[in-house]
């Protein structure tokens, strides 16, 4: 029996419908070595994104490529930063150098503690001579008269203190070595390094001092890809794992790769309450998101960060039509902190704000009715670190 599905939501890790961060040169794919820094952000007219190329059908979801491994590097808050050899978006190989620490304070720590050590053995050469001293004086009384007594356990026992104060004085030179050794170890360590082969999609800084995981880069590891969809609580249960799917490209209908779903994260799940803004709207319309997986059987082609369809057959459900208004994927909508919709857009060649209105929400289809923008309106998927002013690129200056 055929299933019937409804539209899945592009991730929220990258740019949905082909608008992710985008690079005027060294777009990640496989093989890929670098990537330039200088990173603008993806634009597409709202009927690209809404239009011929989108799909309303039941029977399909979107979903976006990902790599399989996730690395997560700390920052010791210990140590002082030095410099950071990557940038967001860079192409990194296992063993690339990502930061380093300043070693000018370990370096003069070490000088001191040789000063420290060489006063140590001067004074236990100090001790020593004062001990042979004492010793000739203690092997001079022959007598055994009272006087003679006190005399010898008077010289024993400074005989005894100076050997512990030998023993504390070469204590403090273990302690000392041992801060030396640390300290060197931290020196020829002061450039960490990846641990994996991927793409940098995250370095904190003084706005975002640290990712949600207390991490200082992540890198997105490009060993292997996969599939990354979503589905909502009411249909959650039409897509099981060992399934086999199409992936098809949203550029070329006629590219496409096979896979499996082989996790559906029902642990990870993602309130929607973006209907609580709407006007007019209830919060009937909130549902609780999963993200699912899909193995590839083959990935040539493929490039991180892309968008693609996820078939699962043909269904008997009607095709929604949308042709006859102004419609949006409640995925690229955000929220000011008073409630107040809005858009990411273009505005002469920059990033901008755009306040919209929104109508009726179509549950099954995750799209919105909004008035306050027009087909044309170019339209980037909201990310956590956009600021107006940004530079902006449009697909015929990005090939996919």
């Amino acid at each position: 029996m055929k299933k019937k599905i409804i539209v899945l939501i592009v991730t929220a890790l990258l740019v949905g419908g082909g608008c992710f961060v985008a690079y005027k040169k060294g777009l990640f794919r496989g093989g890929s070595k670098s990537v330039d820094n200088s990173a603008e952000v993806y634009v597409m007219t709202l009927d690209e994104i809404m239009g011929a190329n989108s799909s309303y059908s039941s029977d399909v979801f979107m979903g976006v490529v990902e790599g399989q491994e996730t690395s997560s590097v700390t920052k010791s808050t210990e140590r002082e930063l030095d410099t950071i050899f990557v940038s967001e978006g860079d192409t990194v190989e296992k063993g690339t150098p990502l930061f380093s620490y300043k070693t000018d304070n370990l370096e003069a720590e070490n000088v001191q503690y040789g000063f420290d050590i060489e006063g140590y053995n001067l004074s236990i050469q100090e001790y020593n001579d004062d001990i042979a001293k004492k010793q000739k004086e203690l092997d001079k009384i022959t007598g055994d008269t009272d006087e003679d007594k006190d005399k010898k356990e008077a010289l024993a026992n400074e005989i005894a203190g100076l050997n512990t104060d030998i023993q504390i004085a070469q204590n403090n030179i273990d302690q000392t070595n041992a801060k030396i050794e640390e300290n060197n170890r931290k020196i020829n360590n002061s450039v960490v390094k990846s641990s994996v082969s991927g793409v940098v999609t995250k370095i904190a800084d003084d706005t975002n001092p640290y990712t949600t995981d207390g991490s200082f880069i992540t890198i997105l590891g490009a060993s292997e890809m996969r599939i990354k969809g979503q589905i909502n609580e009411q249909n959650v249960w039409a897509i099981n794992v060992d399934e086999p799917v199409t992936l098809r490209s949203r550029v070329d209908a006629s590219q496409t790769w096979t896979g499996t779903i082989t996790k559906i994260d029902t642990e990870s799940k993602q309130e929607n309450t973006d209907s609580m803004y709407s006007y007019g709207g209830s919060s009937e319309n909130s549902s609780t998101k999963y993200p699912f997986y899909v193995t590839l059987d083959d990935s040539e082609g493929l490039m991180m960060g892309q968008h693609v369809y996820i078939e699962l057959g043909k269904t008997d459900a009607p095709e929604m039509d949308f042709s006859d208004g102004t419609y949006i994927y409640d995925y690229y909508i955000s929220y000011e902190e008073d409630g107040t919709p809005f858009l990411w857009v273009e505005d002469g060649n920059r990033l901008a704000k755009q306040t919209i209105e929104l109508g009726d929400y179509y549950e099954e289809q995750m799209v919105y009715a909004v008035s306050g923008i027009d087909k044309d309106t170019k339209i980037a998927y909201p990310m956590d670190d956009y600021k107006e002013g940004m530079k902006t690129v449009s697909g015929q200056e990005v090939q996919p």
